[in-house]
């Protein structure tokens, strides 16, 4: 039996024709290339692709940040006019605690002036990514942007995250067309927090950690023991 084929689909053939090659444009799940293309339908006119050098760089001078993370960017150009598209993907199951920051640098060649994007996640349970939220740069420089904080996931328990962003710029002064990406892992040690109501002679303690309950103890005062 013939194998099946794999047909291209919209998004593919839009990127075609900026003449993005297919095998980059095969490095991109299906969510980012719809993402990518509604943005570029967006802009004023038709862009071609533009060859970037995407690279890596190092947050916190740590080789952990890049563990179970994939970065990608592509760029296309209209005029004097570059949309850029860096974005992270987690390859194994994490639990961000709201301390995460991804940021990318933009070389002299590309001049950054607007900036958005979006989150996807997916648990053991999912077959596709589902929709996190919009991604705010919260930081925002002459020569990129860093996204940061409980935007990037904050989930009770380890899943995948993906993120896209745009990146709307302008022809730089330079010649320098590297766009530098990185992800800092940061997760919070699991703190155990107490807290109790009382209620006549007896007492509950629940147990929090993480915000999420965990355990309980009833403590009766005027027996002095405790039951879990």
């Amino acid at each position: 039996m013939k194998a099946e084929e794999k047909v291209p689909s919209d998004y593919d053939a839009y990127l075609q024709e900026t003449g993005m090659p297919e095998n980059e444009i095969q490095k991109l799940d299906e969510h980012v290339k719809q993402f990518i293309v509604d943005d570029l339908k967006s802009g004023d006119g038709k862009f071609g692709y533009m060859k970037i050098n995407a690279e890596e760089q190092m947050m916190n001078g740590s080789a952990e940040d890049f563990t179970g993370i994939e970065f990608y960017a592509s760029a296309f150009k209209n005029g004097s006019a570059i949309y850029v598209y860096p974005t992270y993907g987690f390859t194994e199951n994490k639990k961000p605690c709201g301390n995460d920051s991804f940021s990318f640098l933009l070389g002299e060649a590309i001049r950054p002036y607007e900036f958005g994007g979006t989150l996807w996640y997916k648990d053991n349970t999912m077959s596709d990514w589902a929709v996190s939220g919009n991604l705010i740069a919260n930081n925002q420089q002459l020569n990129g942007a860093s996204y940061s904080g409980s935007q990037l996931g904050t989930p009770r328990s380890a899943m995948k995250f993906m993120g896209t962003t745009y990146c709307h710029a302008s022809v730089g002064t330079g010649d320098d067309n590297r766009i530098l990406m990185g992800y800092s892992y940061q997760p919070k040690e699991v703190r155990v927090e107490l807290f109790g109501w009382r209620l006549s002679r007896k007492q509950i303690i629940f147990v929090l950690a993480g915000g999420v309950v965990v355990g309980s103890v009833w403590w009766r005062k005027n027996k002095g023991k405790t039951q879990k």
